[in-house]
């Protein structure tokens, strides 16, 4: 599955951008205003920010000081997002949904085991109609000011345009989420 480190925020903003009702699916609650995210994952225990760090390196040393400025300033507002009041319910489908939207059209079903004002934990499926399938545990800690969402699964790679799955084994797969409350003011 192909994922972009530095698409964290913008996967915050999709998920609370499909946000439902709480009894749709698990919904946690966090402060609106001001959020800064990091994301990081793993394919079969190998971490991709290296790679993608090398990759952005390379990038960077073409370009001018100008364009540098520039894409510090998109990576940086990449990081960060404003939510609403509605926003701040977090569908944990809708999140599972948008955190593999790189990779094809996904529709997810959580099952969570514990869900409270602090803490969510279960299981999750996530398909697509092209024969792509991830599953596996996820647990979250949370509050107003900060959250941490940690995904273990094994799933099959799939064209990030068609969903469709791709020939090879499953992998494994690891992603650990974090934000923090930057204030209310955006």
């Amino acid at each position: 599955m192909a994922f972009q480190l530095s698409h964290a925020v913008a996967r915050i903003a999709t998920l609370c951008a499909l946000a439902t009702s709480a009894s749709a699916a698990p919904v946690i609650q966090v402060n609106p205003g001001l959020w800064a995210s990091e994301s990081e994952i793993w394919i079969n225990g190998q971490p991709l920010k290296p790679g993608l760090d090398k990759l952005r390196a390379k990038v960077r040393s073409g370009l001018t000081d100008a364009q540098k400025a520039e894409l510090d300033r998109a990576q940086a507002a990449e990081r960060q997002a404003c939510l609403t009041p509605q926003q701040s319910r977090i569908d944990l489908a809708a999140y599972l949904e948008s955190t593999f939207r790189d990779a094809g059209p996904w529709k997810c079903e959580v099952d969570a085991d514990k869900l409270d004002g602090s803490a969510a934990s279960g299981r999750y499926v996530c398909r697509t109609d092209g024969g792509g399938l991830s599953q596996g545990k996820f647990s979250a800690t949370y509050g107003p000011t900060s959250y941490r969402l940690e995904l273990n699964g094994r799933g099959n790679a799939v064209d990030g345009r068609t969903g469709a799955a791709l020939g090879g084994g499953d992998m494994d797969l690891r992603m650990l989420a974090t934000g923090k409350w930057l204030g209310s003011n955006c």
